[in-house]
């Protein structure tokens, strides 16, 4: 009997021994788990990456460190809350905002991980380039029980990316474009010669006595030198045109959309620019000039190393002139072919002259504010013996060169006088308006132009204050001494006078205290496309404030459209000339009028 009293004792004495073993089995795996947990929550608080874990609905559970850092959000804070709110991205390029995450675990969780870049926009608003990629977390049974992201800081690499990237295309002493950069952007601007109808230039500047600053200064000097005069020709040239440091001291810019008169203007400012150029060193005050190479680009221009050995060849040509000079490149066909044709060209402009073939045309100048006058800018034109009519750029270049622009000046003031007197009173509500004239670099320089001016306006019996003579700003500044006494010597008499294509410089507003003027034509480079161009609406606003500061008014060239009418209009400009306001129209020239000018 003691036997049997005792089984029920040793059988609960058995369990109890076994239930101790599973208790401690059970707590030892209880350990396991809480170490390999803290094991886990250790190691997502080392890495360097972030990490957001949510649950099968997209609902935040876990941020580590590094993603709190990173989003702004802490841990707390972002537990609950939709993965969307806590992780906002947006697309890098695009930069419009990309849907969360979510969409990894929608469809049972199909999708695999990805990689990509995107901007993480945090919680204060500051964006972060980051790569960032998305793994569905699965139970044993291959269910999804929610998803992890995973994603890292890239601004560093991306950063690192970019300045390599502008070390390999820019040159380290002046910041510009290298030689390299140059002749792919070159390549890549003939390429589109071949389907877009539009005129382009290059230019390749090589300094003259640049050794010299080097010998008697030191390279330091030089190098010096080269950095200042980089940062003053890149302020000389438009916002689309590409100033490059080719090597040593020789320079190259791409003028994109530039026709070739345009072209000529802006390489004769940057001869200015260097010739006019003055570099302090050490108590010495150093100057160089500079040869400059211009190749027009067209669809026959061939490759970047031809162009390039073209506008090189042309540099030194200049070089081989004197220095310090542009010189403009033609093929040995195209020479000989010019030289034939501008003689035939002069023999015209003389029969011209001996049959009265030139026409006077006018163009309106519109005044954008009321209780201004009206104005026109008075043209010229030229019938060929097929009877057609010449504009001005296919003539007047020879005229020019030939000595005879000044002649064809004194026409177009005897015939626009004769026009006046002959109409005077019955002008049809015009008898107000003010004709704006072209005025040649060689009337400026001729003694005796005043003199024929005064006795032009006092025989025709014209009040001079309906004269307004336009010179450009380029033949104003390269004939300062004799411009200023011609202007000062009209405006005696009544004439005004308008600086034209003004701006192209930048550096013109210190020659107005020298110049009597009383309009500022805004080069029309800055006008045309300043609509969608906040660079260029820039430069006509600081020119049309400066202008009015002055006491000048302004006139907008080359308005071709509405919307550029309205802009000019809302900055505040005076006068708006172009197709916009109305293209050149024939000026009625009465019956009789003088076709030779006056002695």
């Amino acid at each position: 009997m003691a036997y049997l009293q005792l089984i029920p004792i040793l059988f609960a004495g058995a369990l109890l021994l076994i239930a101790l073993a599973l208790l401690r089995r059970t707590l030892r795996a209880e350990r396991g788990l809480h170490r390999e947990k803290e094991r886990a929550q250790v190691t997502l608080h080392s890495i360097a990456d972030g990490v957001i874990t949510t649950d099968p609905r997209g609902i935040v559970e876990y941020l580590n460190p590094v993603a709190e850092s990173l989003t702004g959000w802490s841990a707390r804070e972002a537990e609950g809350m939709p993965l969307s709110m806590v992780y906002t991205v947006m697309d890098e390029h695009t930069r419009q905002p990309l849907a969360g995450l979510e969409w990894a675990i929608e469809g049972g969780g199909a999708s695999k991980e990805r990689k990509r870049l995107v901007r993480l926009v945090n919680r204060s608003g500051r964006e972060i380039p980051v790569e960032d990629s998305l793994s569905p977390l699965r139970d044993a049974a291959g269910e999804v029980m929610g998803t992890v992201v995973v994603f890292r800081d890239v601004s560093r690499i991306q950063a690192m990316a970019q300045q390599l990237s502008w070390q390999a295309s820019h040159d380290a002493l002046t910041g510009l474009v290298n030689r390299r950069e140059f002749e792919r952007m070159l390549g890549e601007l003939l390429e589109t010669i071949r389907t877009q109808d539009k005129r382009h230039a290059l230019l390749y500047l090589d300094l003259d006595d640049f050794k010299a600053v080097n010998d008697s200064c030191g390279h330091l000097a030089g190098d010096e030198l080269l950095r200042q005069l980089a940062s003053a020709m890149q302020i000389k040239i438009r916002g689309s045109d590409t100033l490059a440091r080719l090597g040593g001291d020789e320079f190259g810019v791409l003028l994109e959309a530039c026709p070739l008169e345009q072209a000529i203007r802006i390489a004769n400012n940057l001869l200015e620019t260097v010739r006019d150029f003055r570099f302090d060193w050490q108590g010495k005050s150093l100057s160089v000039g500079v040869s400059i190479g211009l190749v027009p680009l067209d669809s026959s221009s061939g490759y970047p190393e031809q162009v390039l050995a073209a506008a090189d060849a042309s540099c030194y040509a200049a070089k081989g002139k004197g220095r310090n000079r542009l010189e403009v490149y033609h093929s040995e066909e195209s020479r000989r072919d010019s030289r034939e044709g501008e003689l035939q060209l002069l023999t015209a402009i003389h029969e011209a002259f001996e049959k009265g073939s030139f026409r006077l045309f006018q163009q309106q100048i519109l005044p954008l504010a009321a209780g201004r006058e009206a104005h026109h800018e008075i043209l010229v034109r030229m019938v060929d013996s097929a009877g057609q009519l010449l504009s001005p750029t296919a003539f007047l270049p020879t005229a020019e060169r030939y000595k005879l622009q000044s002649l064809l000046d004194r026409w177009v003031i005897t015939t626009l006088l004769e026009f006046l007197r002959r109409h005077a009173g019955a002008e049809g509500g015009r008898g107000e308006t003010c004709f704006a004239i072209n005025l040649s670099g060689g009337s400026i320089n001729d003694s005796t132009f005043a003199d024929f001016l005064r006795r032009e306006i006092g025989e025709h019996h014209v009040n001079a204050s309906r004269l307004c003579f336009e010179i450009t700003e380029t033949t104003a500044i390269s004939n300062l001494t004799k411009a200023a006494e011609l202007m000062h010597e009209m405006k005696a008499l009544g004439c005004r006078f308008a600086l034209d294509d003004f701006g192209i410089g930048m550096s013109s507003f210190a020659y107005l205290k020298h110049l009597p003027v009383d309009f500022l034509k805004i080069d029309g480079a800055f006008v045309r496309d300043m609509a969608r161009n906040p660079m260029d609406a820039a430069i006509v606003e600081a020119i049309n404030r400066i202008a009015h500061a002055l006491g000048i008014e302004t006139v907008a060239e080359y308005v071709e459209d509405g919307e550029t009418l309205a802009k000019v209009r809302e900055l505040g400009v005076d006068y708006a000339q172009g197709d916009a306001v109305g293209g050149p129209e024939p000026l009625q020239v009465p019956a009789g009028a003088a076709t030779r000018p006056a002695a």
